[in-house]
């Protein structure tokens, strides 16, 4: 007998939440609303062709998800509205969760960074000095005239990256910064139609390493009619260089490891730092552990560049003598 009224109990509460016009089954269909739209947004996410809105979605995901779950919430209110009292503390908790969610996503540091460089507002966050504007003819950022170059300053204290972009060279060469502290102190690879000079800017002072010694020549050239995808990728002191063209064809993959130790500087006559009878040098270590991407062309240099992504490695990865592995944090 006492079996028989748990078993009737037991259906009574099932039949309440979960029958045709219970709160349980209410709530099942309410939450198949968010489920099948962040399914809906990862497929969009991964399907669309402009790249601006593909990572617009992934920037502002929680973003777009938390009114919906909050309306939701005031649906689930609604049904309390015989009581007032208790579906106004509904809607206050409500609004105040999806408030606090969306404040934390946009004061939590993003773990990549995606610029178009094809509007002119683009430019905001990038500080430098001489030309980086927007070029309507290539609808990308043309770089000219900058002997410093243009940093973007978001990313000042990011160790180990990813940077990808697209770029036309159009005459001579195309500078890529990396590891940049600040306008004094980077990585520049300086990319030509054959080949990569690496350089270090140290304090105001350049050290240059030849191409043909640091095996970076290119199989075959580049040309200045054509648009090329470039990714540099940022790994303690290597960085892994690859270049393909605009339908993904490799051309180049390469890994320069940064130099350690020290540039010197030897300071001219008349500086006051130089001993009679004695040749004096200024040493810089080098220390380039963090730091921002950019780009940089002086004098008759210049090129195009759009679409950059700046992304963080999630996990660790080792490159030894062109050999990659790969492990993700625990």
């Amino acid at each position: 007998m006492n079996n028989q009224i748990q078993l009737n109990t037991v259906s009574t509460l099932f039949n309440t939440f979960f029958g045709t016009n219970g709160m349980g089954w209410l709530m099942v269909k309410l939450l198949s609303i968010p489920i099948i739209f962040m399914i809906l947004l990862v497929i969009l996410e991964h399907y669309v062709k402009q790249k601006s809105v593909r990572y617009y979605i992934r920037k502002n995901r929680i973003e777009l998800l938390t009114p919906l779950f909050a309306i939701i919430g005031y649906t689930v209110s609604y049904f309390f509205s015989s009581n007032q009292g208790l579906s106004l503390f509904l809607n206050i908790i409500i609004t105040f969760i999806a408030l606090s969610v969306i404040i934390y996503s946009k004061t939590k540091e993003k773990d990549f960074y995606f610029v178009s460089l094809q509007r002119a507002i683009d430019k905001e966050d990038w500080i430098g000095d001489g030309t980086f504007e927007h070029d309507r003819v290539y609808n990308g950022y043309k770089i000219t005239n900058s002997f410093l170059g243009f940093i973007f300053s978001k990313c000042l204290i990011w160790s180990d990256y990813t940077l990808d972009f697209e770029s036309k060279i159009l005459k001579t060469s195309l500078g890529v910064i990396l590891r940049a502290t600040n306008l004094s102190n980077f990585v520049m690879l300086q990319v030509f139609e054959n080949e990569i000079k690496p350089h270090i800017w140290i304090n105001g002072f350049w050290q240059a390493w030849e191409p043909a010694k640091e095996n970076l020549i290119f199989s075959e050239k580049l040309s200045s009619d054509e648009w090329y995808k470039f990714k540099f990728q940022c790994n303690k002191k290597s960085i892994r260089i690859r270049i393909s063209d605009i339908n993904g064809h490799g051309i180049f993959d390469r890994v320069w490891k940064i130099p350690s130790g020290s540039i010197y500087y030897t300071a001219p006559e008349n500086s006051g730092l130089i001993t009679k009878g004695v040749l004096s040098s200024i040493p810089f270590p080098i220390n380039l552990e963090y730091g921002t991407i950019g780009f940089r062309n002086d004098g008759e240099e210049t090129a195009v560049i759009k679409d950059v992504l700046i992304e963080k490695l999630q996990g660790v990865v080792e490159i030894e003598n062109n050999q990659i592995s790969f492990s993700l944090l625990p």
